[in-house]
């Protein structure tokens, strides 16, 4: 019996094998943090520009997961630029995920070469989940739709290879139907799809 309390206890300090748990009938929060912008205010297209670039492809990489619902049904996404701006009668069904970047923080190198982009994961010292992107220009559809697969309880490569999922580090396309049945089979809220 000690054993399994310190077991549980060791499970909620480091929060090991603890996903997140989102639940598809309520709106999902993503919050930027400053570093999501850097460069915005050097980049020739201008500032806003910069800025409405960036969320235009977070959204797409998101909308590849909610797009293959029904319309009436289809999953939320409401991204904000502070968490102070986060509606303070918010739904908390969903824990909120911040976005930034942050060189190195990501990947693997193998044969010198960084080679992921973009990582999805905790921050155990402030207890935030997030999405971080290597350098701006990892912030693609692609890059995002993988990281927020992970955030639906998708793994990497849990598919077979050359099928073009975008879990898979093979080739990666984008998100098949096969993906969206496996994200299902995880979430019994699944909304009907169109």
């Amino acid at each position: 019996m000690r054993s399994f309390l310190i077991a549980i206890a060791v499970l909620g300090i480091c929060g090991c094998g603890i996903g997140p748990r989102f639940d598809l009938r309520h709106p999902v929060y993503m919050v930027t943090e400053k570093s999501f912008w850097s460069g915005c205010d050097k980049d020739p297209i201008g500032s806003d520009a910069c800025r409405n670039s960036r969320i235009s492809q977070v959204k797409a990489g998101v909308n590849q997961w909610f797009d293959p619902f029904d319309e009436a049904f289809r999953p939320q996404l409401f991204i904000f630029y502070s968490k102070d701006k986060l509606p303070r009668n918010r739904d908390r069904t969903n824990e909120v995920i911040y976005l930034k970047i942050e060189s190195g923080n990501c990947g693997y190198i193998a044969g010198g070469k960084r080679k992921a982009g973009a990582c999805y994961g905790r921050d155990h010292l402030l207890s935030k989940l997030y999405i971080v992107f290597e350098d701006a220009s990892n912030i693609l559809p692609q890059a995002m739709a993988h990281e927020f697969g992970h955030a639906l309880g998708r793994d990497d490569n849990d598919v077979p290879k050359g099928t073009g999922s975008v879990m898979s580090y093979d080739t990666p396309t984008n998100v098949l139907l096969m993906d969206i049945e496996m994200m299902c089979r995880l979430h019994r809220e699944c909304p009907p799809r169109k």
